[in-house]
Parts: structure tokens; C-alpha cells; sequence
């Protein structure tokens, strides 16, 4: 006889347990996308075909950004390596090479993207003129870089390897009392390269003799004042009146350059009768991270940062640039800090994408504000989605439907944008902006980050002075970045600089 479960296994009505509608999905390995667009593009696939959910795909997103973030150099990213070869940037290459032999020079930029910057005087029927023979249009644009006019060029046919149409910013970069801009001074003019001041360490009679040659036979008209202000900041103390010296012969946009780049000179002079230095030596290479001259006191040499006006902005790049000595000494550790993921992405990012980026790494209410007016993911939020989502005919006719959409998103978040503002022509702006104000802001009120980005800045032996000219007054700060607070700020969306950090002098 069969046992009874035998019986009733046999007689029962077996129920077939389902079987799977679809193979179970596996979830991605982020480790083994060759490179960072293949894995985004990846990414969405999945996410849009359901293999995976929304909250995975951030998740995955999140760690594919912090893996390449890894194997990137900030003096070389990835983005800048994509760029190279481009039509636009062949374009750039080619235009330098005729620009030479019309016995123009091309002078450099890293801000703003790929553009070209030199100086031409005249007005658009000129400059049409002479890119006429080069087969190229030239019509105006938005500026993008402070109050220098900004022109668009279109090359009209083929040139090897560069297409026709291809189109090319040009920052006129002129400066002179009949340009627009009010300089008399350009952005290179007055510093100790161009004053022959670099590589020799000198003495304040050494300096002086130096500037009287220099100024005489390059800035005769204004050697008088130079001079005078030169050696007003011999004396001692941290307010010295300039008194007596015609600073009309300077307009505001001079009295900024005078106190920029003349500046670095002013505070040599100045750190000598002030600080106790013998000798000042200002490196031969311009725009080193941070260091604008040393101080000998000793025969020890103390790294000096200059800094113009009441602004004393320093970028987290050239904080981390400064610190990698003791990177590779194993005295600091940058992974353990709370502010890692910060620079990591003001590294890896042009400074406005590196804004945007933040928000999304933080995962802030205006950046979810924004996906749900955009219907997309925040993990999906760039700048160049924004601009498409701006620029969308179906979407917006016209900028007044974008400031009726956008009008509920700033009141919600604090943020506001001006009324005379309302008339650029990039869309990107109304977004761009607001999101950097507000990040910066919001990165001030987190204590820990800010504390920990101070840390690392307090671990430089850097001196800073802060040089400013106001009302017939010359006026000196010195602070050691060891015994310093900072803040985050940032220059605003058309300044082209990163998030900074800026030495609170109260």
C-alpha cells in the first residue's frame, strides 16, 4: 500500500508555479564601461527600456561620474581632449596661422570655451572687410567675456578638414582710448613680465630704477602717476594717501588694472618696508598657482598671493594645485576631506557645467524643481538639456513664455533674475545663473564642507595681501592663509572663473 502522501500527492491538483515573464536583469557594472559617454548612453537605455528603475539609475549615474572623475587630471580632462580636433577647433588652429601673417597675434584663454580672442581696432564694416579675404563672415553676438565685443565667425567654404559653416566666437580683446571699453591698459600690461621685473630677486631701489626705465619707454604718458604711486608704497602702514598725484588721467577700467596687475609691484615694494623682506623675486612664469612673488626674510623665501580690491577670490583649483606637494608626500589626504566630491567636480567641469553639476550631486530643491519642469531626471540635467529644453519652439514661442514657466521655479527657491537681464539672447543664462547663486550660497551654510575646504587652504604657507585704491587712498591687507577663515563665492555667470574661495578680511 501506498503511504497516504504518496496517495494525495498523486490525486491532488498540482499547481505549476509561473515561470518568469523575462530573464532577471542583470544591473550594470559601471567598472566596465570603456569611457564616460558609452556608459551614460547605456544608462538611459536601460532606464528608459525599464530594465532598471529611476532611483537605480541615479544611483549608477552617481558612481559613473565619481570613476572617471578618478582617472581624470584636472590639467587635461576629458572633456578638453574631446574638444581637440574638433572642426571648431581647427578652425581656431587655422585662423591663428593667417592671423600671424597679417601680423596679428592670437593671445590666450582657457575661460568660456572654445573661442578666439585678439585685438583688432575699427568697427564690424573693418573687421568685414579683412574677413572678406579669408572666406569669412563675421556678424555680432552676445559678449562673453566682461565688456570686450564679441563677434561670431562663419567660415563660408570647406578649408581641408574644417566643413563650411563652421562657427567660431572672437573676443576683440582692444584696448586703447578710442575702444569702447574705457582701457588704456590691456589684461597683460603693467605686470612684472611686462615690466621687465621677472626672475631677478631685487631690492626696493632696484625695483624703482627698473619701473622708471620700463614705464618711461612704454607708458610715457602716464610715467608721471606710475611713478608717484611706486613710490608712495615704499612707506609704512596700511593706509597711504596718494595725495597730489592726478589719478584723472586714469579712467575707473585703469584705476582696476593699476591696482591688478601694477599691484603685484605696488605690494613688492610695500612687503619690503612692511613685512621685513630683504629682497622680493617675482617668478618668471606668469599666472603660477597662486604665487605672484617671494619674500626673502632670512634667506627663506615666503610665498606671497596678491589679490586687487575688496575681492580676495581664490579658485579650489589653484588651492588644490598648490597643495599637491603635500599630496604626494602623503601629508594630506584630499579623499578624507567632506569637500572631496566639491573639487572633484569644479575640477572635471568648465565652470558653469561644474555649477549645475553640484546641484545634481546634492540633489538640491531647485535642481528637483527644475526635472520636474524639464519632465526628465536630475540625474539627466546639463547644461546642454537646459538649452535644449529652452530653445524647444513646441516648448516656449517666445521669452516671455520662459519667464512664465520659470517665474513659480525662483520665487519657490529665492532666486530672482533682473528685468533689463530679460533681453540676452542666451536662453541658458535664466536657468545658468540663478543655479549658481544659489549653490554657492548653499555651500556656505553647510559648515562641514566649508570647514573642510579652510583646512586644506590653512595648510598652505602662503601669505596674501590685498591692494586696493579708493578715493586718492592706497590701501594694504596681509593675512596668512594659515590663520584665515574663507567662504565660497563665485564671480557670477559671465565672470568665466570656477567656485572660488574668498579670504574673509573682517
Amino acid at each position: 500500500m501506498k503511504p497516504w502522501f504518496e496517495k494525495e500527492l498523486a490525486e491532488a491538483d498540482i499547481l505549476k508555479f509561473p515561470e518568469p515573464e523575462a530573464k532577471v536583469v542583470q544591473m550594470p557594472n559601471v567598472q566596465e564601461y570603456p569611457d564616460f559617454i558609452t556608459g551614460v548612453q547605456d544608462l538611459q537605455a536601460k532606464q528608459k527600456g525599464g530594465a532598471i528603475s529611476q532611483e537605480s539609475y541615479d544611483k549608477l549615474y552617481a558612481e559613473l561620474i565619481h570613476r572617471f572623475m578618478k582617472k581624470e587630471s584636472f590639467e587635461n580632462p576629458w572633456y578638453l581632449r574631446e574638444e581637440r580636433g574638433s572642426p571648431q577647433s581647427n578652425f581656431k588652429s587655422w585662423l591663428g596661422k593667417e592671423l600671424i601673417k597679417a601680423g596679428i597675434q592670437a593671445t590666450s584663454s582657457s575661460r568660456h570655451g572654445t573661442h578666439i580672442r585678439f585685438q583688432m581696432a575699427g568697427d564690424i564694416n573693418i573687421f568685414r572687410n579683412f574677413f572678406n579675404k579669408l572666406g569669412i563672415t563675421v556678424t555680432e553676438r552676445p559678449t562673453i567675456s566682461g565688456s570686450f565685443d564679441t563677434y561670431t565667425l562663419t567660415l563660408n567654404n570647406a578649408i581641408g578638414n574644417i566643413p563650411a559653416g563652421t562657427q567660431l566666437p572672437w573676443v576683440n580683446n582692444y584696448v586703447g582710448k578710442d575702444s569702447k571699453t574705457g582701457k588704456t591698459f590691456g589684461p597683460k600690461e603693467l605686470t612684472p613680465d611686462s615690466l621687465l621685473l621677472s626672475g631677478a630677486r631685487v631690492n626696493q631701489q632696484k625695483i624703482l630704477s627698473t619701473l622708471k626705465a620700463s614705464i618711461k619707454e612704454k607708458y610715457a604718458e602716464y610715467y608721471k602717476p606710475l611713478i608717484q604711486i611706486a613710490n608712495k608704497s615704499t612707506g609704512t602702514g596700511t593706509s597711504i594717501s596718494l595725495s597730489g598725484i592726478d589719478l584723472s588721467v586714469f579712467t575707473p577700467s585703469d584705476i582696476a588694472t593699476v591696482a591688478k596687475n601694477y599691484g603685484e609691484i605696488l605690494s613688492g615694494l610695500w612687503s619690503i618696508g612692511n613685512l621685513e623682506f630683504e629682497r622680493i623675486q617675482f617668478p618668471k612664469i606668469s599666472n603660477a598657482a597662486m604665487i605672484d612673488f617671494y619674500g626673502e626674510r632670512n634667506k627663506m623665501d615666503y610665498p606671497v598671493s596678491v589679490k586687487s580690491g575688496a575681492g580676495s577670490k581664490v579658485t579650489i583649483v589653484n588651492i588644490l594645485n598648490a597643495l599637491q606637494d603635500k599630496v604626494r608626500e602623503g601629508k594630506v589626504n584630499l579623499s578624507e576631506e567632506k569637500s572631496y566630491a566639491v573639487f572633484q567636480i569644479v575640477q572635471k567641469n568648465s565652470a558653469r557645467e561644474g555649477m549645475v553639476r553640484l546641484h545634481a550631486y546634492f540633489n538640491t530643491k531647485p535642481i528637483k524643481g527644475l526635472a520636474r519642469l524639464m519632465k526628465t531626471p536630475v540625474a539627466n540635467i546639463t547644461l546642454e538639456t537646459i538649452n535644449e529644453w529652452l530653445t524647444d519652439r513646441k516648448k516656449f514661442r517666445t521669452k516671455r513664455d520662459i519667464k512664465k514657466t520659470l517665474m513659480p521655479w525662483y520665487n519657490a527657491n529665492g532666486m530672482s533674475i533682473r528685468d533689463k537681464t530679460w533681453g540676452r539672447k542666451d536662453l541658458i543664462y535664466f536657468v545658468g545663473s540663478p543655479l549658481g547663486q544659489w549653490i554657492y550660497k548653499f555651500l556656505n551654510r553647510d559648515e562641514e564642507i566649508r570647514e573642510s575646504l579652510t583646512t586644506l587652504a590653512k595648510q598652505l604657507s602662503i601669505i596674501q595681501i590685498n591692494i586696493d585704491i579708493k578715493k586718492s587712498l592706497l590701501t594694504f591687507q596681509h593675512n596668512r592663509f594659515s590663520e584665515a577663515k574663507f567662504k565660497f563665492d563665485w564671480p557670477g555667470w559671465d565672470g568665466g572663473n570656477k567656485l572660488a574661495f574668498k579670504m574673509d578680511l573682517k
